[in-house]
Formats: structure tokens, sequence, C-alpha cells
């Protein structure tokens, strides 16, 4: 990958963001949009395009720092097949976590269920975009794309998680949006160039 294409990246994933944020702001702040007169709708659209373009930022900085985990890994971990396991035992790891920690963190007496709602719909969305992946380029792409949507969603989603469904919601959007056009388009930027 050279500088020009990371810097294609950058800012793709800057406009992506960009856009999940004003989706969001559509989707849970939608009342606060149309609560005043036009000024607010820009202001608040505007807030939720900022607040895009940070999470943007947060999701590249995972990213990279997936990819240099991927590289150690990979070097570490000599057989490909015992670093795919290990992140198997991660992903349901993750998984487990994401129920019980929320859960022991809740009113007591809730029911357990309402908790697998955000892993479940989370792991499906990385189950779904890590068939597109392997459909852009091989079936070896499963298991780190899933990982990674996965586990590194769930990492970079924590600090909305302690807070309210709102927040959750707001943020998973860009979160979303920027890991999955990541994780679609790297193929094409570590492809060596015909002309170099």
């Amino acid at each position: 990958m050279n500088l020009r294409k990371y810097g294609w990246l950058f800012g793709t994933t800057l406009l992506v963001g960009g856009i999940g944020g004003i989706l969001a702001g559509f989707i849970v702040g939608r009342a606060d949009l149309f609560d005043g007169g036009v000024g607010n709708f820009l202001i608040a659209t505007f807030m939720n395009l900022l607040f895009g373009l940070s999470i943007s930022v947060l999701t590249q900085m995972g990213f990279f720092a997936y990819m240099m985990l991927n590289y150690l890994a990979q070097s570490v971990f000599k057989s490909r097949g015992l670093w795919r396991n290990i992140q198997i035992l991660l992903i349901l790891f993750t998984f487990f976590d994401f129920v019980y920690l929320r859960y022991s963190l809740g009113v007591q007496g809730d029911s357990l269920w309402p908790y697998f709602v955000e892993p479940s719909v989370l792991l499906l969305v990385s189950v779904i975009a890590a068939y597109a992946k392997v459909r852009l380029t091989n079936p070896t792409a499963w298991v780190p794309t899933v990982f990674f949507l996965f586990v590194g969603t769930t990492i970079e989603w924590i600090p909305a998680l302690r807070e309210n469904a709102y927040s959750a919601i707001f943020m998973a959007v860009p979160l979303l949006f920027c890991n999955i056009w990541q994780v679609l388009h790297l193929q094409r930027l570590v492809k060596a160039d015909p002309a170099s």
C-alpha cells in the first residue's frame, strides 16, 4: 500500500463515517432534528456529521491496529490454522463477555435474553460482511473478517455501550459503516500496481 492508496482509504472512510453519522442522527435523533426551525436542523445535522467523522478516525486506528496484530500473530504462530482457531476462540469469548458483563452491570432481576440482542445483531452483520469479503477474495477471509468486524467493533463500541441504548445505536451506525467499508476495500489497496 502506498501513500496515495492510504490517502484514498482515509478520505473515503471519513466520507463514509460522516454519512453514517448523519444517518444515525436520522435514525435515533429524528425528534431532535425536526424539533425546531431550519437552523436547528442544519446545526444538528452538522454535529452528526462531525460525530461520524470522529468515529471514522477511531475505526481507522482500530483497523490498522488489527492489521498490525494480524501481521505479528502470523509471524509468531507459523501455522495459519492456529491463528485462525485463536481468532475463533476470541470471537466466542467476546460474545460471552458482551452478554455477561452487560447483564452483570444491569438491574438485578433483569432477564438475560435482551442482552443477547446487540451481540447477535453485530455477529450477524459481521458474518454477512464476511460472506461479501469471501466473494471478493477467497475463503480464507472468513475468520479474519468476522474477527475484525465483531471483536474490533465491540472494542470500539465500549464507550457507547456503557451509556444508554440511544448512544449505543448512534455510535453503532458509523462504526459499522466504516469498519465494513475498510475491510471490503483492503484487497484493492494491497494489490501491486501493474505500472510499478
